[in-house]
């Protein structure tokens, strides 16, 4: 079971609800943590015990390290050996995925990372300790954010994550940017991965400029939408147990610079290494050798976040050589050029580095970018040429959902009539519920 499938929808969560909504307030986070619990095991069956294990093992952990506070020698030793031990998870779970063929290990990472964080924040006195084992489970490994994130820094959050009252308008906006999310995921990502597919064999038989173009766009917009989908779904479900969650994407592709594009992108993936490790590494001197090098590690670091593979070091390596220009070079002229041109100079570089991101085969890269430029290929073939005509009004939806256009004006409804956007969000919610049926029945 996962959180984009009709039995989360129509049987797990309202349970979940009915059940949370009903139980004492004390008992809340007790009851949420079951919850999530409830759900790793329906979800990853066979890695429950692991996961369940490692989790029992980190607070241990924590509670050691807090009981040591007047023997240095013994918290750094129980630190560094809770690093080891979530650096040990990661590895497992990135090299299993990586052998089987299967998807980034997401779980994995959100509850190890969120782990390290707290940690370190713990170890440097800036973090609040969180002593309920209750409270430990729903900080790592709240089941609506385990899919795709975000990550949640330990500094920003309090002892207890948990608002315990109950607040129907909240869970109403949380339902409803939950739903959002899912039609994010199945109406535009998933038909999209299956153009994407399509385009990935048309190319592999004869690689076209259109063909090798399409593709990149269209991979763009499935991954967008899919892990923008899943962190909206997050979001939705954390304020429906009255948790509130971070944002994680904000219109990457619209972005003034690269840099600005990496900071939109998976934001609070980004803010963990450059928080944990970029101002770590930097000192006050700030040179220049020690900014490149920081962030070539900060962006590696976030290609690796979706799988120890060489095409995501490649995207990170392709993101740093961008920014290091930008930093040393452009960043007067695109401060100066007007926004719409420094737009679509991103919009170029960062379409480009999903070729890079989508290539399962690396060899692949050089012969997509050099038809991109038209060397050596066919304008169109017939396969993309059919391929294109079976689904003009998806690659449009998509397009026009990928801008900003539709998020201003729904918050420009909410704020100027607030009547008329809730019957609108009434409205669209029954309207995504009949289209995600559809898709998933």
């Amino acid at each position: 079971m996962n959180i984009n499938s009709l039995t989360f929808l129509f049987f797990f969560l309202p349970a979940a609800l009915i059940i949370y909504n009903l139980s004492p307030k004390k008992a809340k986070s007790a009851v949420l943590a079951v919850v999530s619990a409830l759900f790793l095991a329906l979800s990853r069956p066979g890695e429950f015990l692991l996961f369940a294990a490692d989790i029992v093992l980190l607070f241990i952990l924590s509670e050691v390290m807090l009981k040591s506070e007047e023997n240095a020698r013994r918290k750094k030793a129980v630190f560094i050996f809770s690093i080891f031990i979530n650096a040990a998870v990661i590895f497992y779970f990135s090299l299993k995925n990586q052998l089987s063929g299967g998807f980034a290990p997401f779980a994995a990472m959100v509850i190890s990372f969120t782990a390290i964080g707290y940690f370190v924040d713990l170890y440097k006195g800036e973090a609040k300790p969180i002593r309920s084992f209750a409270d430990f489970t729903v900080f790592l490994a709240f089941f609506g954010k385990l899919s795709r994130g975000p990550l949640i820094r330990a500094g920003h959050v309090e002892a207890n994550p948990i608002n315990e009252s109950f607040f129907l308008s909240e869970t109403g906006n949380g339902l409803y940017l939950f739903i959002r999310g899912l039609a994010k995921y199945v109406v535009l990502a998933s038909p999209l991965a299956a153009i994407h597919e399509q385009l990935v064999l048309a190319n592999y038989s004869e690689i076209s400029i259109v063909g090798a173009w399409l593709d990149m766009i269209v991979f763009s917009m499935m991954i967008f939408f899919d892990l923008s989908g899943f962190c909206d779904m997050a979001r939705g479900l954390g304020k429906c147990f009255g948790m509130e969650l971070p944002q994680n994407f904000y219109f990457p592709f619209q972005s003034p610079t690269v840099s600005d594009f990496l900071d939109r992108f998976n934001m609070t993936v980004t803010g963990f290494f450059r928080h944990y490790i970029y101002d770590v590494l930097r000192n006050d001197k700030n040179s220049r050798p020690q900014f490149i090098v920081n962030t070539i590690l900060i962006c590696m670091l976030c290609g690796i976040w979706f799988g120890i593979e060489m095409n995501f070091i490649f995207w990170g390596l392709y993101i740093a050589a961008f920014i290091i220009i930008e930093e040393l070079f452009l960043k007067k002229i695109l401060l100066d050029i007007p926004r719409l041109f420094a737009r679509a100079y991103t919009f170029a570089v960062t379409m480009f580095s999903m070729t890079i991101f989508s290539a399962e085969d690396t060899a692949f890269i050089i012969p997509s970018f050099k038809a991109m430029f038209g060397i050596n290929a066919p304008m169109i073939t017939s396969q993309v040429s059919y391929i294109v005509s079976q689904n003009m009004l998806l690659l449009g939806v998509g397009a026009f959902f990928l801008i900003s256009a539709f998020s201003m004006l729904i918050r420009y409804l909410s704020k100027k009539s607030p009547v008329a956007y809730s019957v609108f969000a009434v409205l669209e919610s029954a309207v995504l519920l009949v289209l995600i049926a559809a898709e998933l029945l």
